[in-house]
């Protein structure tokens, strides 16, 4: 965030003497590595979730079994030159163990597979939003408000296709539907 705004406040400042400039943007997917013993996973498409991943404490209220804390972010820097404005764009997918729990008497494949599919629906939101940023013609006023109004619009979009998952598959509870939106999702991340 810190690095974010230093970036915004240097290019703020060099706004005024800049002339016309042709805008580039390169926007990618991320492969970070969290560090040993992180409260941090990053998304890996050849690694699934395992209940021991889910440290928090569990709510005994929630009508749920377990809970999936995940998002997607972004970090990007710009380079001037010139003729160009360079952005880039690293976008990146992460679950927290310690925000994450189940409840003790949730150990079955079966919910795993749910909540694993909470966090491929988080990956898929980030996907979406590197498709979005990659199709939008920045110009230097309007890099930084688009950038976060994109977030903003396809983080909303992946919120609500967590609530419909968690609501049409009733928690998981209502297996006809569990199966389908497996299908569903296992299609969309093999496209990846």
């Amino acid at each position: 965030m810190l690095k974010t705004i230093i970036v915004l406040f240097c290019f703020l400042s060099l706004a005024h003497v800049l002339p016309a400039q042709k805008v580039l943007v390169h926007v990618y997917m991320e492969d970070k590595k969290a560090k040993d013993n992180s409260d941090t996973i990053y998304y890996d498409q050849n690694k699934n979730l395992r209940w021991s991943d889910f440290q928090g404490i569990p709510d005994e209220h929630h009508l749920g079994g377990a809970v999936t804390a995940s998002g997607f972010a972004f970090d990007s820097d710009i380079r001037m030159t010139d003729n160009f404005i360079r952005i880039n764009v690293g976008v990146y997918t992460f679950f927290s163990k310690k925000s994450s729990w189940k409840k003790p008497d949730i150990n079955s494949a079966y919910h795993l597979l749910h909540e694993q599919h909470h966090f491929d629906i988080t990956r898929l939101g980030a996907e979406e939003f590197v498709k979005e940023v990659a199709n939008t013609n920045f110009s230097r006023e309007n890099y930084q408000k688009l950038l976060v109004a994109i977030f903003d619009k396809v983080y909303n979009q992946s919120v609500e296709l967590q609530r419909a998952y968690d609501t049409e598959t009733d928690h998981s509870i209502n297996r006809e539907a569990q199966f389908r939106w497996n299908d569903k999702i296992e299609a969309e991340i093999k496209k990846l």
